[in-house]
């Protein structure tokens, strides 16, 4: 057992929840009332739900390393992992410099 990597499974799972509760009614729910064209809103809103099923997926295989590290090159899964939301950083800094606001994600 890894108590590292089940308090990081811990965390993004917090992550996960507050990214699903506090963003549907911050976010999500203004933007499906703006006037957007219904394909726009459908594509949008599903890219939403994907990070929603990208963190709660992810605090499993968490859970999952912290449990049998040595199964499956654990090292390398948490690796690609945390490259996988180093990317989303990097993308949401871009998308921040580009329209001229932060976003706070």
């Amino acid at each position: 057992m890894n108590k590292i990597w089940i308090t990081t499974g811990i965390i993004n799972l917090i992550t996960a929840l507050i990214h699903t509760v506090v963003g549907h009614f911050k976010l999500i729910l203004p933007f499906v009332m703006l006037e957007f064209s219904n394909p726009l809103k459908a594509i949008l809103h599903a890219c939403w739900h994907m990070v929603t099923v990208i963190l709660f997926f992810s605090s499993i295989v968490f859970f999952y390393i912290g449990i049998k590290p040595q199964k499956y090159k654990s090292t390398q899964i948490s690796i690609l992992l945390g490259l996988h939301y180093i990317a989303f950083a990097i993308v949401f800094m871009v998308m921040s410099f580009a329209y001229s606001v932060f976003l706070f994600q």
